[in-house]
């Protein structure tokens, strides 16, 4: 019986994109030949890996204005990319015929979702943002319920509405399906996370990204222990008692060990957090109104607090300080969305080829 051959199609804004498909890859990479077709970020992030079946493709993107969304600038670009859009399938295909998939996945990419129907092929949506389109979000406030509402159209516009969605996030108890899905799922979490079992280290550990710059280190300043930082390499200097690493490999394992966790509210980095039980302090990118809602929603499963007062956080830090430690959650996305895959291909009798490992990717 021949390997069946996968497309996946994955969104190059952000790692969190590539980590999920990252997750999917290593649980199903001894049953299929899987193609990424992406972009940006993540496209690197699996060159860095030297992923063997890569391919780069134009993808959307987010415009930004120092650390701020460039709302009106990300409305041009993707006018541009929606206006080529039957460009971008035609320059596809030449690759697409060289795959030959027997199946599509996407992680909120639109041009491989799109090929796949004209080749009348079975395909499968699998992300976060669906959650935002297709459910009701409880108790979410009125001004994020506004972004929801005015965002869904892009979303439901990105993937079409006939493929069948799933929805992965840290938070699934409080998204309640409104239009058909496949399933709402918990984080899919790769192995160099779910493998490790935590401790605490008596250090806060900051994953710094550009887009909310210095503030992750002077809410990591406040706290006051020892801190380890991934990224930000160029501010050692200015933060001379802090100890610096490049992003890569080593952060799941010192993400296990930390006391406590400073970063950007992404989606990924929240439920590798909250599968190991680690209480963290978010802080969303402004203008980026999809973090603000993990924001809210990571302060409700009681995984620790999102700031928003930047200027003066020692009240806020001093209450994340008191709280306890939150308790480690279930994090059975990889296993639920490889099931549904198989089912597509039919392929139940190749369940045990998918303990093996056949490839490691870091968090970044």
């Amino acid at each position: 019986m021949s390997r069946p051959v996968l497309a996946y199609g994955v969104c190059g804004e952000g790692l969190g994109h590539a980590a999920r498909a990252a997750a999917l890859i290593e649980f199903l990479g001894h049953a299929a030949t899987i193609h990424i077709l992406t972009h940006g970020e993540a496209f690197r992030f699996f060159q860095r890996q030297g992923y063997p079946h890569l391919h780069q493709i134009p993808g959307l993107t987010f415009a930004k204005r120092g650390q701020m969304i460039d709302w009106p600038g990300t409305m041009i670009q993707w006018s541009e990319f929606v206006t080529s859009l039957q460009a971008n399938l035609c320059r596809l295909s030449e690759t697409w015929e060289l795959i030959g998939p027997d199946m599509a996945l996407t992680d909120f990419e639109p041009l491989v979702p799109r090929m796949a129907i004209r080749k009348k092929i079975p395909v499968l949506s699998v992300d976060n943002q669906a959650k935002i389109s297709r459910c009701a979000l409880l108790e979410l406030p009125a001004g994020l319920q506004l972004y929801q509402a005015i965002s869904s159209v892009a979303i439901e516009w990105l993937v079409p509405r006939q493929v069948p969605r799933v929805i992965s996030c840290f938070h699934p108890e409080f998204c309640r399906p409104v239009q058909p899905v496949r399933a709402v799922v918990g984080p899919m979490v790769r192995k160099a996370v779910s493998s490790l079992r935590p401790t605490d280290g008596g250090f806060a550990l900051v994953y710094y990204k550009e887009v909310v710059g210095e503030c992750l280190l002077r809410v990591a300043k406040t706290i006051g222990i020892p801190t380890v930082v991934f990224g930000g390499g160029t501010h050692v200097d200015r933060w001379p008692g802090f100890e610096f690493h490049p992003h890569g490999p080593d952060f799941p394992e010192a993400l296990s060990r930390c006391s406590c966790l400073i970063c950007p509210a992404g989606n990924q980095l929240l439920g590798e957090a909250g599968l190991l039980g680690k209480k963290t302090v978010c802080i969303p990118q402004k203008g980026q109104y999809e973090q603000a809602i993990n924001a809210f929603y990571m302060e409700k499963i009681g995984l620790g607090i999102s700031l928003q007062n930047l200027s003066a956080p020692d009240r806020e830090v001093e209450r994340f300080l008191a709280m306890p430690s939150p308790t480690p959650r279930p994090a059975d996305g990889v296993e639920r969305v490889a099931g549904m895959v198989m089912d597509m291909l039919g392929m139940k009798a190749l369940v045990s080829c998918l303990e093996k490992d056949k490839f490691q990717v870091p968090t970044s």
